[in-house]
């Protein structure tokens, strides 16, 4: 006969194997329930071939180049209907056009129009100088003119001395 410590032990464990029977068959159920709603093991539909589309492209140049077509097409057709960024809002930088396009914009308010300049400077562009003939700057102040025209040579420095002595011959 066995010992009372060990009965216990004995009616434990059959209880848990029991137990541990019936979970496992509640698992088993639940799978195979789960398994017929899922339809894993169902047999393919006789047009199950795999789309083109989805096949892999490897070592076939013209698929790819049909692919890399398609994509661009798709693209294309996605970008006519945005409204294009404003070049000043562009990323520029490898873009020669959007910056040739922005230092014509910037260089365009410091052209000034020949209108402008003929009544700005009408003795350099324009119809005329105000009927005053034609000016040569000789770089002489008004005083040195004078002076020259006086003969005082004594007064005179730098080119309104050469200037002098080029008018009297003295070179």
């Amino acid at each position: 006969r066995p010992s009372p410590w060990l009965r216990p032990t004995r009616a434990i464990l059959l209880k848990v194997t029991i137990k541990g029977v019936a979970t496992m068959v509640k698992v088993v159920v639940f799978l195979a329930a789960a398994a017929g709603a899922l339809n894993f093991g169902a047999k393919p539909t006789t047009a199950g071939t795999t789309p083109a589309a989805f096949k892999p492209a490897f070592g076939n140049p013209a698929a790819i180049a049909q692919r890399a077509a398609a994509r661009l097409a798709k693209q294309e057709e996605c970008k006519k209907d945005l409204i294009p960024t404003p070049g000043r809002f562009l990323f520029a930088f490898g873009r020669p056009d959007v910056l040739a396009a922005r230092q014509a914009e910037r260089c365009a308010k410091w052209e000034w129009s020949s209108e402008f300049l003929a009544k700005a400077r009408p003795d350099k562009a324009g119809v005329g100088n105000y009927g005053a003939g034609d000016y040569f700057d000789d770089g002489l102040t008004v005083l040195e003119r004078n002076q020259i025209a006086s003969g005082k040579e004594s007064f005179l420095t730098g080119g309104a001395k050469a200037a002098y002595r080029a008018r009297t011959g003295q070179f």
